[in-house]
């Protein structure tokens, strides 16, 4: 089985939960990836610049990517847990579960994730700190309607993973309460993408995706369909609008690796894990791409006046496919 590595060695003091450091012992920190797209970047940036600033003796971190394969991301788990990796750090609530699931004698960092402290009591033993950062779908399709308060019909592309099926359940019951009817498009893999949005039915006013690694990762396709249809691309992270998406509503992914290496300093210098209070992202920005709203023939003085309704703060990116 082959997976793709990534190295970084940084100047960190880290030691095991509930152990006092040894500076004869190898730390290697873990991170897990489900699938490399931007907003995955920028959380792992901010994870190993904050150890960085914060710590002063060699450890390793490894950044694995599971390239959207739950075989592969099980034997990135096995391997890390078999080589006894001081601290796992999966992203998301996939890899979340699995590595929760397969390891139980080491420490667990959570990131981007919907476990709660309900959910991390019942484990035996309880050994996972967690950064939360779900949005509830009304609180998205609420800046949506404030913003386009005409639109009825949204097409909603989603994957196959498991935690993205009771989210677009809500979204769908969310858009009744607007007046908007949600229409879904799922697909299994990067090329079904091309075809989902061949599919978009004629009548539809926008393209709208949630958290969802897998279309995150084909954002350029997409943003080329609302471009030629001339529909805003809506999102659920920063990241996606740097790669041309139009707006979304979300948290900054950076803050994301941030807090989790907060909560990743307090474990490996030995408190309790199961006594650090979950971090949970709840400063809500609209994150803004002009050029790609141009692109779409979008006005963005409506979506600053609807962040301002919410009191969300407006951030204006430039980036990835502007260039």
């Amino acid at each position: 089985m082959r997976y793709i590595a990534k190295t970084i060695t940084l100047s960190l003091l880290i030691a095991m939960s509930g152990c006092k450091p040894e500076t004869s012992t190898q730390v290697t920190i873990g991170i897990i990836e489900p699938l490399q797209h931007k907003a995955m970047d920028e959380i792992v940036a901010g994870f190993t610049e904050t150890l960085h600033q914060q710590y002063s003796q060699p450890v390793i971190i490894r950044v694995e990517n599971a390239q959207n394969d739950a075989n592969l991301k099980r034997a990135i788990i096995e391997k890390m847990h078999d080589a006894q990796y001081t601290l796992i750090v999966p992203i998301g609530v996939d890899a979340t579960q699995m590595t929760l699931a397969m390891v139980h004698d080491q420490p667990v960092v959570s990131l981007a994730s919907d476990t709660s402290d309900k959910d991390r009591q019942k484990l035996n033993p309880c050994n996972v700190a967690v950064v939360q950062d779900e949005i509830s779908s009304k609180q998205l399709l609420a800046v949506v309607h404030a913003a386009y308060p005409q639109l009825t019909r949204l097409t909603l592309i989603h994957s196959s993973a498991n935690k993205v099926f009771p989210e677009v359940q809500a979204t769908m019951a969310a858009g009744k309460e607007y007046g908007i009817i949600i229409n879904t498009k799922m697909v299994s893999s990067l090329p079904e993408l091309q075809s989902a949005t061949q599919a978009i039915p004629a009548d539809t006013q926008g393209i709208f995706i949630l958290k969802d690694h897998l279309i995150v990762s084909g954002i350029a396709t997409l943003a080329k369909v609302a471009a030629d249809h001339h529909i805003p691309l809506i999102t659920s992270d920063e990241g996606s609008v740097q790669e041309g998406a139009g707006f979304a509503i979300g948290v900054r992914e950076r803050e994301i690796g941030v807090e989790g290496a907060k909560l990743a300093a307090a474990v490996l210098t030995g408190k309790p894990i199961c006594q650090l209070p979950i971090a949970t992202m709840k400063n809500l920005s609209v994150f803004i791409n002009k050029n790609a709203l141009l692109r779409e023939s979008q006005n963005v003085d409506k979506i600053v006046a609807a962040a301002k309704q919410f009191n969300y703060k407006t951030e204006m990116v430039s980036v990835g496919s502007d260039g």
